[in-house]
């Protein structure tokens, strides 16, 4: 919160300071033509509430997908909060940009919100992995609540994330190891096969498992999977409901090996050149509001996933504590060089995990 309210101030000391630069150049006679040159390129200074906007929103969930449904709903809401004034148009399915392209079109101004992974931009979430680490939370809800209060806690989270404002950070249910032709039931079975990965974090220990890692995005799943370029996928809960994974997968071998973690953010200048009212208004629409609420939507949908996959045959294994101790062998290193990864680039790696691991015990 602190974290928030520091921001607020630079922002508003910032506003004053255009103000003031456009009051000097008003004064100096710059006449009509140069008054008409400060309007956004977004926004229409002409309504007497304030600047309107019409922007677009990017990711790659399909339009069916639930998380379009929320996007739809933040829109709604600023809609409504702001009378009009901003309007959101959602571009589902990587229509405007490439999954792994989505930070980058948000931070150049491409696209004004955006949505993505964070492991599909290897390198530019260092701190942000943190929650991507094997075997760090069994819930959505807790996992998101954790990432956000992190970034609002540790400075060094900003550098992520420049030329963006973060509007809320999340995580998915628990990834499980689905399968096409065998069951995985011990280290021995994965050898050899080729899982689809969605992380460096979790490339990293599969191979150590004695699996090949292939780097995918979701929205490529399905298809590799049918066509057999890979042999299984880790991949969470809910994506057997709203990827299609229940028509093309036979096996799940059910670890909580870890989740999947998730950005929303706004183009920063943008951002910048609204009112702080606006900014306000958007800030409380989303944070900490839209944290728990995708938390929550990402577990509830797992739990209905959970029961579709039974419904359609799917053969579960749950590894015993006995057998994960083993997956745990060669999985846990994995910790040890992300800690020492993120400390090599000057950042506080092993203060950010105790952390992350102290939140998830609370």
């Amino acid at each position: 919160m602190q974290k928030q309210l520091s921001r607020n101030f630079k922002l508003f000391f910032m506003f004053i300071a255009s103000i003031s630069l456009l009051l000097l150049a008003a004064c100096g006679g710059g006449g009509s033509e140069e008054s008409s040159s400060t309007e956004s390129d977004h926004g229409d200074s002409s309504s007497a509430g304030g600047e309107e906007y019409e922007l677009d929103f990017s990711h790659f969930f399909p339009p069916t997908h639930f998380m379009e449904e929320q996007v739809q709903q933040f829109a709604a809401d600023l809609e409504e909060a702001t009378d009009g004034r901003i309007k959101i148009t959602s571009y589902p399915g990587a229509s405007l940009a490439a999954p792994d392209e989505h930070f980058d079109a948000a931070a150049t101004g491409s696209v004004d919100f955006s949505l993505s992974v964070h492991g599909y931009t290897p390198n530019q979430f260092p701190l942000s992995s943190v929650m991507e680490l094997p075997f760090m939370t069994e819930s959505a809800k807790k996992g998101s609540s954790v990432l956000w209060q992190l970034f609002n806690e540790f400075d060094e989270f900003d550098e992520e994330y420049a030329g963006t404002v973060p509007l809320w950070l999340y995580t998915t249910d628990p990834a499980q190891l689905y399968t096409v032709d065998k069951p995985v039931k011990s280290v021995e079975d994965l050898k050899g096969m080729r899982i689809r990965s969605p992380s460096p974090e979790t490339s990293e220990w599969l191979e150590a498992l004695g699996a090949t890692p292939v780097s995918m995005p979701m929205n490529e799943n399905y298809e590799a999977l049918e066509r057999g370029v890979v042999d299984g996928t880790i991949a969470p809960w809910e994506a057997v409901m709203t990827w299609g994974l229940d028509e093309v997968v036979n096996y799940v071998t059910v670890g909580n090996f870890y989740t999947t973690t998730m950005f929303v953010v706004m183009n920063e200048d943008l951002f910048n050149s609204m009112s702080p009212e606006d900014q306000e208004t958007i800030m409380e629409l989303a944070s900490e509001r839209m944290v728990e609420r995708t938390g929550e939507v990402f577990d509830e949908v797992g739990q209905q996933a959970i029961e579709q996959a039974k419904e359609k045959g799917i053969e579960f294994y749950e590894l015993s504590e006995e057998e994960l101790d083993e997956w745990k062998e060669y999985i846990n290193p994995t910790i040890d060089n992300w800690i020492k990864n993120v400390e090599d680039r000057g950042l506080p790696g092993q203060e950010v995990y105790d952390r992350a691991v102290e939140l998830i015990g609370n």
